[in-house]
């Protein structure tokens, strides 16, 4: 008898499950997602029960992908990603005719974790996009994966960061900026972009929105405080290479400046020694004058070049009258 009244309640409960899978909208609409996540959350051992509905092929096909993806969204949850791609790889032929297909595929190649599989899994995403375009779940992972890439590649490609910005603009719309995990993947996009500020008002709507009775508020929070955190490293990595950037310039101009200063060292030793060589040449008195002018003509150049490095102008022009003064009295003194 006990075991009649056990058979009866699971029968129940399976049908009951059945007739909530049914009355989901269809599965390229906003509302499935939300719908199906319900039903997932109001289930005792939903992982069991929705894989019994995905292997009962009696059931309509609409079904059992409903139970299919609740069942995915249950691994997804809790980070079973190998399993989450087994089954994948079970039931994608079957499915194939479904566009949320592709969004698993992504998922599977953005779990590997490497650039060119997070490549891969952006241009799942983007096809899942272009097939469900007003929802926005499928938006959002496109401009998530999209923001991820960029994070761990060297280069950011500006028109892919701005497909991005519109996706995730695009997804908070549709939902009408009521999700708040979407406003943290904005802050991501925001900071790779070097907008820190904005990027730390987005994680602080993120943490507001974050609904405190939802089963992923814990592991959420934790990803806002820890997009916070990269937020700040970004920042003083920008600054540092910014500093790094100014110290290479101003090294550039200093080896310049040497480079010139050599150059006019190696004129002034020909002048003098051309010089001295036309003095020995001439009278004594010209030979003096000649120094005398040569002697200014050098203060004049020198002045000349201290502009350069120095501010102090006071300096600058009492060593431009001192050379003009030693290049005139050669001349007074002719006279």
């Amino acid at each position: 008898m006990a075991d009649n009244n056990s058979g009866n309640r699971q029968a129940s409960t399976r049908s009951r499950l059945v007739r909530q899978l049914e009355s989901l909208p269809a599965s390229t609409t906003q509302e499935f997602s939300t719908g199906i996540r319900r039903v997932v959350e109001g289930l005792a051992q939903p992982e069991r029960r929705l894989r019994k509905l995905v292997k009962d092929t009696t059931l309509n096909s609409s079904v059992r992908f409903a139970a299919l993806y609740g069942w995915l969204l249950r691994l997804r949850r809790e980070e079973r990603y190998a399993e989450y791609e087994a089954v994948v790889r079970r039931y994608a032929e079957e499915f194939a005719g479904e566009p949320y297909v592709y969004t698993f595929h992504a998922i599977i190649a953005k779990n590997k974790g490497d650039t060119a599989n997070l490549r891969s899994a952006v241009e799942y995403s983007r096809q899942a996009a272009e097939l469900m375009p007003e929802v926005a779940g499928v938006i959002h992972q496109l401009a998530a994966f999209i923001v991820e890439y960029f994070e761990r590649s060297e280069t950011v490609v500006t028109e892919e960061l701005g497909e991005a910005g519109r996706a995730v603009d695009r997804a908070i719309a549709i939902t009408r900026g009521r999700t708040g995990h979407y406003f943290e993947t904005k802050a991501r996009l925001l900071a790779l972009r070097g907008d820190y500020a904005s990027a730390r008002i987005a994680v602080g709507q993120a943490i507001e929105l974050e609904p405190r009775t939802s089963v992923d508020y814990h592991r959420r929070l934790t990803e806002y405080q820890a997009t916070r955190v990269r937020i700040d490293l970004l920042q003083q990595r920008s600054h540092w290479n910014d500093q790094l950037e100014q110290n290479r310039r101003e090294l550039a101009e200093f080896k310049a400046q040497q480079l010139q200063l050599l150059g006019l060292l190696a004129a002034v030793v020909a002048f003098v020694a051309a010089t001295a060589n036309i003095a020995s040449k001439t009278s004594q008195a010209d030979g003096i004058r000649l120094i005398q002018a040569m002697a200014g003509s050098l203060i004049v150049v020198f002045a000349s070049f201290s502009l350069v490095s120095t501010k102090s102008t006071w300096r600058i022009a009492c060593m431009y009258a001192v050379g003009f003064l030693m290049l005139a009295v050669p001349y007074l003194l002719k006279r």
